[in-house]
């Protein structure tokens, strides 16, 4: 008999086109040959794109269930977040509704198993566990969530955001760790996350376990010539990715400039228009320094194949899944700052990715590839065969199964 599971997410991962989506995609797509999966996300209305995800999970046999729930942030939810003890950025994930729903389904299906993708839908696992205690939940860490809020109150100027950002800092620090205690596992991203959790909470290291994204291997780049440019795929609405591009255009790019145009190098950036970006950047004119926008790519799989080289800029946040990951999936050599390749102890500078700190790292690295081609070529082979032994979504979907059925 197949079990069932009740898969949890914070939004619609089809089309899988970004980090998020495709954290949160794939595994569905690969666990439905071990479950019978019932998928629950909020979205802000049903339309024909929904229609068109629910056609299309039907396809991999997966029943998907969206709900209506706008989880745009709003004022008055951040002020009404005063008298809650949860973060404001989980608690407008929440609606009686979704909660109602999973209820229903849990009693009609007879599931016993839940995964949760992400801290922001942990609630509705907590509140079901606490009325079924059968139930089984595991929780997927995006990323450690009280690290990227910790973040976001360092690094803002703006002192109103820097205030708001340390009061949730102090919610979310609090209630994830309460979280880590009521799942029955807890799966972390990369070696980083683990290690942070391990150290905090040591109490609670039998819980938790480390859980890498996968990628899927049929896609890798077969073009034998590269257009001379960096990708760098990202996101605009996402606060950390302005942080993390705006330092390397000005710390590592700028600087590197006469080198960049002399070799005719050029940079490419996703994920936004050129005004979006400048405006979230404040900077303008930035063609002249060979960069340029590519709005939201709709095939992110055929844009990096393109590229030569591919960018992680990480200093807040994470790169690790969409910029790193994918990248290298794809048979791109990567470039990311030592921030992104601590994240993973499969990450070896020069080996299957190169590291950086700053603009003279960056060209000198950057030249020593472009005049030793067996040494480009080793590294993008030792990238993919990486993704390969380690990070395949079968990996993946396995290290789940037998940790779920353990919990049987």
């Amino acid at each position: 008999m197949t079990l069932k599971l009740l898969f949890l997410a914070p939004q619609n991962p089809y089309p899988p086109t970004d980090g998020g989506k495709i954290s949160i995609y794939f595994p569905i797509k690969y666990l439905s040959n071990f479950f019978e999966i019932h998928l629950i996300t909020p979205v802000r209305h049903i339309d024909d794109k929904i229609k068109e995800s629910i056609k299309h999970f039907e396809n991999l046999n997966v029943k998907y269930y969206p709900i209506v729930k706008n989880t745009d942030d709003k004022l008055i939810d951040l002020l009404r977040n005063m008298f809650v003890k949860i973060p404001f950025k989980w608690y407008k994930y929440y609606s009686n509704e979704i909660y109602s729903f999973c209820e229903n389904l849990i009693n009609s299906e007879n599931i016993k198993f839940i995964f949760t993708s992400s801290p922001h839908m942990g609630l509705y696992s907590i509140k079901l566990k606490a009325k079924y205690p059968n139930l089984n939940i595991f929780l997927r860490e995006h990323n450690i969530e009280f690290i990227l809020a910790e973040q976001f109150a360092n690094f803002t100027r703006n002192p109103i955001y820097k205030l708001i950002g340390k009061w949730q800092l102090k919610k979310t620090k609090i209630l994830e760790q309460k979280y880590w205690e009521l799942f029955e596992k807890v799966f972390f991203i990369s070696d980083y996350d683990y290690e942070i959790a391990k150290k905090l909470r040591q109490d609670l290291s039998s819980k938790f376990h480390v859980l890498y994204d996968g990628f899927e291997l049929n896609k890798i780049c077969r073009r034998t010539k590269f257009d001379k440019k960096f990708i760098l795929p990202t996101n605009v609405k996402a606060l950390q990715n302005h942080v993390n591009i705006k330092w390397f255009i000005k710390d590592i790019w700028i600087p590197s400039l006469d080198w960049i145009k002399k070799n005719n190098f050029s940079l490419s950036i996703t994920g936004g228009s050129k005004e979006e970006w400048e405006r979230v950047l404040k900077m303008k004119n930035l063609e002249k320094f060979n960069i340029e926008f590519l709005g939201f790519v709709q095939n992110i799989d055929e844009e990096i194949c393109k590229y030569k080289y591919s960018i992680s800029p990480t200093i807040m946040g994470s790169g690790l899944r969409l910029k790193l990951l994918h990248s290298m999936a794809r048979g791109k050599v990567v470039f990311a700052t030592e921030f992104d390749v601590k994240t993973v102890k499969l990450f070896k500078d020069m080996y299957n990715i190169v590291s950086f700190n700053n603009h003279i790292e960056f060209v000198e690295k950057l030249n020593l590839l472009e005049k030793n081609a067996n040494l480009y070529h080793s590294i993008r082979d030792n990238a993919i065969k990486t993704i390969k032994d380690y990070l395949s979504w079968e990996k993946y979907a396995d290290k789940v199964v037998n940790t779920i059925i353990k919990e049987k």
